[in-house]
């Protein structure tokens, strides 16, 4: 009687490997992963951007593909290398493939050539617009100025910013 009993929970205990197989939710799962990334974007054959992480993780989606920063990103541009344009540095960012779309999230900080600062806690690049902009509290510091807002929307290069409820001390010359 034991025998059977042992025999009978032993056989119910193992899985068919395709059941297995057919359980795991590969969608959760990264398709591939990388450490201590470099990303180099060329344009001509120069230099156009650079992209730093600890980590990234690539999941491949049908509907959606999307590459994950969790541990954050440095990006920075150059319109002649070496020469950097604007840098960018968030503790996480996530950018959907098929639809040319960029998020930086918590603590993004924005620098222009000119030295002028966005800093706000998610920001969205769009590739087709070529626009960056946000709906988060944001700052912008550029010279003696800083104006607070509700959002903002600038040109890729983090120049033209345009702040949406704009509130701040702004210098006039006379």
């Amino acid at each position: 009687m034991g025998l059977l009993l042992s025999s009978m929970l032993i056989n119910s205990c193992t899985n068919d490997m395709e059941d297995i197989v057919n359980s795991i939710d590969y969608k959760n799962y990264p398709s591939q992963s990388a450490e201590n990334i470099e990303i180099i974007r060329t344009d001509s054959g120069r230099i156009v951007v650079k992209i730093f992480a600890p980590v990234m993780e690539h999941y491949e989606s049908e509907e959606n593909p999307y590459d994950e920063f969790t541990q954050g990103i440095e990006v920075i541009t150059y319109a002649n290398y070496p020469d950097i344009s604007s840098s960018l540095v968030c503790d996480y960012a996530m950018h959907k493939v098929e639809e040319g779309l960029w998020e930086a999230r918590d603590n993004v900080i924005g620098v222009n050539l000119d030295g002028d600062t966005i800093k706000t806690e998610q920001m969205f690049w769009s590739k087709k617009s070529e626009l960056i902009y946000s709906e988060k509290y944001t700052t912008i510091r550029s010279g003696s100025e800083i104006i607070h807002g509700s959002g903002f929307t600038a040109k890729q290069d983090f120049s033209d910013a345009q702040i949406t409820n704009g509130k701040g001390v702004i210098y006039l010359d006379e």
